[in-house]
């Protein structure tokens, strides 16, 4: 106990240096440095910061406005933060220092990994000196550590060690109440960090029981009760956390399907092989050695020759039928049970079974479809299969050294220390390139932010939120606006000198209802903005950077009154009321338009109709969704025709749009693709376009509007497909460019040019 204590005190020591060596900067001056300045790491800095500064509870108000979001979605370290609210409220004030205190946790969690990498090794005997060289070496090589350029409670390297030592301490069957209370509590610690610590505590722990079911399977009965204990010690954080969270949440329609569960996991070379491997540059960077960033676990290349040999043994063994004592490889029984369980979660952070055959799996336990970075899944492997390494390694330089084969001893352990801390080296260098970035957006004063305001008579109090361009959110990955990080940054500043609320949020778990409401404050005129109904008539505070607007954020940032400008920044005050009255506008000049209209009864034009095509596919009876009517075109799955190249071709030379509703079904990512095909005569494929149907801003309730211009001839041959799952499409509208076709529903909803219109 004296022994570990003072490695311990050794290690902190070490990783107080290390971290001195790598941050003295930041140590300095905590809030004045960024470790990012990409939109994600920006966001986490501001979600972090804001609260500590303007909120209180479970809500962060300072995005999404008016409804604001959970904490628990946000990446804010929802149970850290109180904390320090708490601190601050009535001990001494943080409030100002949000950006440095995320800084200092980050550097600070690194440090206190360390402890519990040392333990587990000294658990299984190991020396002192060589376990404190090897928890180092594991520390610096982690994954983990690469986070802190933008996923900040990912950095937090101590919670799986301290689970696994928690575990053990379990196991071992000595005081196991205080070990199990010190099990769920560092789960849930965990779980209220980030909800993917609380899966990798269950799923560790799930998988401990797996393997020892399968070792004590000729006496299950004597092991079930231990098996249900350890059962409900795993699965105790889940529930709780996913409970409490379920609680509080106010909002009922969060994404169940997020993008990336079949494209973020690891595989054999994000394991083994480093991120700029010469193996791969060797062999022509082959796209099988590919791998996702989010799946990266490099165990070193010490590791990664220890389980090529015992690979190849393996098949040796099997082809030669020769017997093999394969405790040579695992000679701890103990430390076999986890290095199995961690096998086993490895497989399933490489998409294993789901990617294989077997998707609908995920279906059966939809909560497993929340995680949509497998890859992260596999740190557990990283920690049990370098400890396993280590072990191992130890075990045959004792062996040597007793077979007085003393210079083989220190050649091998020269050979693993030295290839090991190589690795760690140019890890600790590649994620720490680029980290010192000033920080020029979340300062912890705002005194000069508000100057610059004050001197452009811009009172903060006179607005009720912030409108960003370029415009930028997720919507459950069905629509997707990238373009305006830049300008989230700027609007992020404003918010937190200001206090003023921010109208996007770009987090994939946001409220459908939300999201899409957002967005359509970027729609036509013709669209009627929803979101206003719980919004006040003060103005909105428009940020606007350099790049390049689409015709929708024009129109905005052309209705806006300029204010001020500085460096790339435009910040302007659009009024609220200038929504209604464009959509009055709107509804005045189509209305005026309608009455001059002929045509049947039903369609009505100010062209020819045979110079239209309009489809209501009201007759269909299997409809999952439908926008107007009494019925809607839907698919499961699979390609399907739209429009014919019969009905292409009926229609004259010219110019068209196709407008048409998509359904944003929440039963899966993405959305349908919509792809326009040219052919010659002869069926020869001129032309392949897909359809923009992601970065569209005319909703209407749970549909979106997509419109496309497209110009006929009778030299070619055209259609209209549509591809993907749950595909739920409704009137479609091919109209001359420039034509005005009013549809008469009397059942149903009128539309003008495809748009809803009342009367």
């Amino acid at each position: 106990m004296k022994k570990n204590a003072i490695g311990i005190i050794i290690l902190f020591v070490i990783g107080t240096i290390v971290s001195f060596y790598l941050f003295n900067p930041v140590l300095k001056n905590p809030n004045s440095y960024l470790f990012s300045l990409d939109g994600d790491a920006v966001k986490s800095y501001f979600n972090f910061s804001y609260y500590l500064k303007y909120d209180n509870g479970l809500k962060h108000d300072g995005i999404n406005y008016p409804y604001g979001d959970h904490l628990q979605y946000i990446n804010s370290h929802p149970l850290y933060v109180n904390i320090l609210k708490f601190v601050d409220n009535h001990l001494f004030t943080l409030s100002n220092y949000g950006v440095g205190i995320l800084n200092l946790s980050m550097i600070i969690s690194l440090v206190l990994a360390l402890p519990f990498l040392f333990l587990i090794l000294r658990k299984y005997a190991l020396p002192l000196w060589y376990s404190i060289v090897v928890s180092v070496i594991i520390l610096y090589l982690s994954p983990q550590f690469d986070r802190i350029h933008g996923h900040f409670e990912m950095v937090y390297a101590f919670f799986i060690p301290m689970f696994w030592y928690f575990l053990i301490r379990y196991k071992e069957n000595r005081n196991p109440g205080l070990w199990a209370g010190l099990l769920i509590v560092s789960g849930l610690v965990g779980g209220f960090t980030s909800a993917y610590y609380a899966a990798l505590y269950t799923i560790l722990i799930l998988a401990v029981i797996l393997v020892e079911i399968w070792n004590k399977r000729k006496n299950l009965k004597a092991y079930r009760w231990t098996a249900f204990y350890l059962f409900l010690i795993a699965l105790a954080p889940l529930l709780i956390v996913k409970g409490l969270v379920t609680i509080t949440d106010w909002v009922d329609d969060r994404p169940d399907n997020p993008w990336g569960f079949f494209i973020f996991h690891s595989n054999i070379f994000s394991i083994f092989l480093p991120n700029y491997s010469p193996l791969k540059s060797i062999l022509g960077d082959p796209s099988f050695m590919n791998f996702q960033w989010e799946g990266r676990s490099y165990v070193g290349l010490p590791a990664t020759i220890l389980a090529i040999s015992i690979v190849l043994t393996g098949v040796y063994t099997l082809f030669t039928r020769e017997k093999f004592n394969w405790s040579t490889f695992f000679p701890n029984k103990k430390l076999n049970v986890f290095l199995m369980a961690s096998v086993i979660v490895l497989l399933f952070s490489m998409c294993f079974p789901f990617k294989y055959g077997f998707a609908f799996l995920k279906d059966w336990i939809p909560q497993i479809k929340q995680f949509r970075a497998l890859g992260r899944f596999s740190w557990i492997f990283y920690y049990t299969f370098t400890i396993f390494t280590a072990h191992l390694v130890y075990l045959h330089f004792k062996r040597l050294k007793r077979s007085r084969k003393k210079t083989a001893a220190f050649i091998l352990m020269v050979f693993f220390i030295g290839y090991w801390s190589i690795d760690a080296g140019v890890n600790i260098k590649r994620s720490t390139r680029g980290l010192l970035n000033t920080n020029n957006l979340l300062e912890s004063s705002s005194a000069e932010y508000l100057k610059m305001l004050t001197d452009a008579e811009i009172n903060p109090a006179n607005y009720q939120a912030i409108f960003f361009l370029p415009y930028a959110n997720t919507c459950g990955d069905k629509l997707l606006f990238t373009k305006g990080m830049n300008a989230f940054s700027q609007a992020m500043k404003c918010s937190n000198h200001t206090g003023l609320p921010i109208i996007h949020s770009f987090s994939p778990r946001l409220s459908f209802s939300h999201a899409l409401s957002s967005i359509q404050m970027l729609g036509d005129p013709a669209i009627e903005k929803t979101r206003l109904k719980d919004m006040n008539e003060k103005p909105l505070l428009i940020i606007r950077t350099n790049e390049a607007l689409t015709s929708q954020e024009e129109w905005m940032f052309n209705n806006a009154k300029p204010l001020l400008k500085y460096d790339n920044v435009s910040v302007a005050e659009f009024d609220i009321n200038t929504y209604n009255e464009s959509f009055k506008a709107w509804r005045t000049e189509a209305i005026s338009k309608i009455r001059n209209m002929t045509g049947l009864e039903k369609v009505r034009s100010d062209t020819l109709l045979d110079m239209i095509i309009h489809k209501d596919f009201d007759k269909l009876t299997d409809s999952y969704a439908i926008f107007n009517g009494s019925g809607a075109f839907y698919q499961k799955k699979e390609n399907h025709i739209l429009l014919s190249s019969d009905e292409f071709n009926a229609l004259p030379e010219g110019d068209y749009e196709v407008s048409l509703w998509l359904f944003v079904d929440t039963r899966t990512d993405n959305m349908p693709e919509l792809i326009f095909y040219k052919h010659d005569k002869d069926g020869n494929q001129i032309e392949r376009n897909k359809w923009n149907n992601r970065e569209e801003h005319n909703i209407y309730g749970n549909w979106v509007r997509i419109d496309e211009t497209i110009h006929l001839t009778d030299s070619f041959v055209y259609r209209l497909e549509v591809n993907g799952k749950y595909i739920s499409v409704d009137e479609i509208l091919v109209q001359p460019e420039n034509s005005n076709v009013f549809i008469e529903n009397k059942q149903g909803v009128s539309l003008f040019n495809n748009f809803p219109i009342d009367f």
